[in-house]
């Protein structure tokens, strides 16, 4: 998990949950994709925003706690407090609201884990006090608007994918000045004894916590327990820190100082003094880690030392005089985090790491990280994460080394490889679990242009089998509830298999079923002609015929229909009924009422019928231009509207398609004039009106916005501002003597918008008196 200068360290993913089926949680814009925690009054869901595919965590207040008043408040200050937190090192709430009754946050979604799973991981001691720095800045933002945490604690330090640690979770959060309640808010083992006693805290009982978790993260165990503890914290110090580690003692006292006047008062005065003990060289190179050492860290450790012994006579002269001491200080090591204890070099050969320091054996070169991440690679209960984490390592060791940069490359082809694979077999929650293991490493610079390029149509794939199986699944228990016979339940089925078939081509599931529903209805049709219904059989004929054209004993069924009284003459009349429809402006609703259903129904019939085809061509011109009406219009809804309504209708595939395409093409227009003119003002507020190239500066972004949207005010306003600007340069520019510099920003100015006559009168003016004092002999260039 390294980042900034830090020394290098292991890059880790938290362990993925096993694929699990989709929650219920439905939240317009957002795609669930599965639940990632559970709290006593919340859940966390993991989602995709749709409109800018972003990955984001959505905390929903749980269905036991939404009439629980007390609960609720504390999901709502949440929110609220929220809105007045923006920093690197705070979790970004991006929206909130309430759905279905329930509260929810859409927030940052962060890859790291908690600080508690990076803990048992391993940390290298200098990252140990980055994660206290991140914190101290990201209290003294919070502190700066009045806002105290009183919650600091592993579960709310987060870990962003390149290591950057990032506070979370408001809801206990007080506001500075609030009168003291005597209510106790907060987590015991971390609480200041005068968070404890319920009085009225500010910033340094935030400082205290947070040197309650840096104890932990140096020791593996809290400074005081819950159980009685904390009375003592009144009076006495924490238990001192292992000798190795004496250089932070006096920083943890000053942190865990009973009186809020002794600890730090600020986060600059943390920052200055951890810098300062990081400056003195004083900090251990060494990992830190809560989990415990296996036998089999030891007893590679010990076979290190073996091969050294082998290899280099100075260190088989060392081996037999240091045997004994590195078994020693291995089980020392072992037994210590067994207990409890956490001090350890746990990088790759971790306890070899640990007599390195002690002086016991030779530090592990790039070979040892690379036979490690060999072995990771076919471990098949390892994720793509730690595989490519692993081989970063080498990497960091020796960052020209080639098999560690193509087993990366390697490794990311075959997951994205088994991901294709489980979309082409149709297993969803193979699919997901591997895309979603791709998009956490396309997140990290691990990852290739390629896999990044290739995710977002991956995803659309699985977005596509989802909701295959999903009408798959609700079509089969609409049949088997109705049966059928049920007209509007078939149309329904035959509607929902030919959408499946959109999404997967060649699906046996609904072609089977469509074909079933075709000869069922080609029966019916039967039956009823010889019945002398012919209204009755055509009507199943249209439906036979929409689920499946050519079903079997198609022609037989058409000839028995051929033959039924009155046909023509039935014929005749829906033609006449079709032209009124069309002529009311009922083109494809209402369902069951429209002219595009009495032509198709003609058209099942008698395939060649002049009228009805031309009746039908017509209609889907029409229903086309008015799709195109309203794109105009910017009745977007509408238009999407009319496009999902026209398949059902049997408009065609052809305009179909291009409504879908028409509208798509629109909402990328939009999406990228609002790309552009949000660019521009990021620009215009750098100050790059015309540079810093001549395609990226805010005229660029503002002229792209206005060809693809001519009448757009906000662009035709800011390009209005950056000229009006432009002017303003021009016009400091030539009042500081800077003539020359003051023409170049005129000329800019007139460029943008030529229309000003003010400005080119300006400009001539400078020019005259420019002119003037050069033959007066007094001009000075600038």
């Amino acid at each position: 998990m390294s980042r900034r200068t830090e020394p290098a360290v292991e890059e880790r993913t938290p362990p993925i949950a096993p694929p699990a089926a989709l929650p219920a949680l439905e939240l317009p814009g957002y795609r669930i994709q599965r639940q990632i925690g559970q709290g006593a009054s919340a859940q966390v869901y993991l989602a995709v925003q749709h409109a800018i595919r972003r990955s984001v965590a959505i905390k929903v207040l749980a269905p036991a706690a939404v009439d629980d008043a007390a609960a609720r408040q504390r999901f709502e200050r949440e929110a609220e407090l929220a809105k007045g937190l923006d920093h690197p090192n705070i979790v970004r709430v991006y929206e909130a609201g309430i759905h279905a009754g329930a509260p929810f946050l859409v927030m940052e979604y962060l890859r790291g884990g908690d600080l508690n799973w990076n803990l048992r991981a391993g940390l290298h001691m200098q990252n140990v006090l980055m994660v206290v720095k991140d914190a101290a800045a990201a209290l003294d933002h919070a502190h700066a608007r009045g806002v105290v945490h009183r919650d600091v604690k592993p579960e709310n330090i987060l870990f962003n994918a390149q290591g950057r640690a990032l506070l979370s979770d408001f809801g206990v959060a007080a506001m500075l000045g609030e009168p003291a309640t005597r209510a106790v808010h907060g987590t015991v083992p971390y609480m200041s004894p005068e968070q404890l006693r319920g009085d009225a805290v500010d910033g340094r009982s935030d400082f205290f916590a947070l040197g309650a978790v840096l104890y932990l993260m140096l020791t593996g165990r809290l400074p005081f327990t819950s159980s009685g503890g904390h009375a003592l914290a009144a009076r006495m110090e924490p238990p001192p820190l292992p000798p190795e580690l004496k250089a932070l003692q006096s920083l943890v006292r000053k942190f865990l100082a009973p009186a809020p006047e002794d600890r730090f008062q600020s986060a600059a005065e943390i920052v200055a003094t951890l810098d300062a003990v990081r400056l003195e060289g004083a900090v251990p190179d060494a990992m830190v880690r809560t989990a415990p050492v296996a036998t089999s860290e030891v007893e590679a450790a010990l076979s290190d030392l073996e091969d050294l012994g082998e290899r280099s006579p100075a260190a088989r002269r060392r081996l037999t005089s240091r045997r004994l001491a590195a078994a020693v200080l291995a089980g020392v090591l072992a037994v210590a985090l067994l207990a409890g204890g956490g001090y350890v070099a746990s990088q790759p050969g971790g306890v070899t790491r640990a007599l390195a320091f002690a002086g016991l054996a030779e530090h592990p070169d790039v070979t040892s990280a690379w036979e490690e991440a060999e072995a990771l690679r076919v471990d098949p209960n390892q994720s793509l994460g730690v595989v490519v984490a692993a081989y970063r390592q080498v990497l960091q060791r020796d960052a020209g080394h080639s098999g560690a940069a193509g087993a990366i490359a390697a490794a990311l082809e075959q997951w994205q490889g088994d991901a294709v694979a489980a979309l082409d077999a149709g297993d969803a929650d193979l699919a997901a679990a591997k895309l979603d293991e791709l998009a956490a490493v396309a997140a990290s610079p691990a990852a290739t242009a390629a896999a990044n390029a290739d995710l977002p149509a991956l995803f659309d794939r699985l977005d596509d089998l989802r909701h295959a199986e999903r009408l798959l699944a609700n079509t089969q228990r609409l049949l088997a509830r109705s049966g059928l016979d049920d007209a509007l339940s078939a149309d329904a089925a035959i509607v929902a298999y030919k959408e499946v078939l959109r999404l997967l081509p060649g699906n046996a599931e609904a072609q089977t079923a469509l074909d079933e529903i075709a000869i069922h209805y080609g029966a019916l049709t039967e039956r009823d002609a010889r019945n002398r219904d012919v209204v009755g059989a055509m009507a199943n004929f249209e439906r036979a015929v929409a689920a499946s054209a050519n079903f079997e004993g198609v022609q037989a069924v058409r000839a028995t229909l051929t033959e039924a009284e009155a046909l023509q003459a039935e014929i005749n009349a829906l033609l006449q009924q079709a032209a009124g429809l069309r002529q009311a402006g009922n083109l494809i609703a209402p369902a069951g009422g429209s002219a595009a259903e009495i032509y198709r129904r003609v058209l099942a019939t008698k395939p060649d019928d002049a009228v009805a085809v031309q009746g039908l061509a017509e209609v889907s011109a029409q229903v086309l231009s008015n799709f195109r009406q309203l794109l105009a219009r910017g009745e977007l809804d509408a238009a999407r509207a009319l496009a999902e309504r026209a398949p059902a209708a049997g408009i065609g595939d052809d305009p179909v398609n291009e409504m879908l395409a028409r509208y798509e093409a629109e909402l990328a227009r939009i999406e990228a004039v609002a790309r552009h003119i949000a660019d521009a003002e990021a620009l215009y507020r750098d100050g790059y009106i015309t540079g810093p190239s001549l395609d990226d500066n805010v005229v660029a972004h503002l002229r792209e916005a206005l060809r693809l949207d001519p009448d757009n005010a906000d662009a035709a306003r800011l390009l209005s501002v950056a000229a009006t600007r432009l002017a303003q340069a021009a016009q400091e520019a030539y009042d500081a003597g800077m003539v020359e510099d003051g023409l170049l920003y005129l000329d800019l100015a007139l460029t943008v918008t030529p229309g000003i006559s003010r400005w080119r009168e300006t400009r001539e003016r400078w020019q005259a008196e420019a002119a003037e004092q050069v033959a007066a002999g007094s001009f000075e260039r600038r």
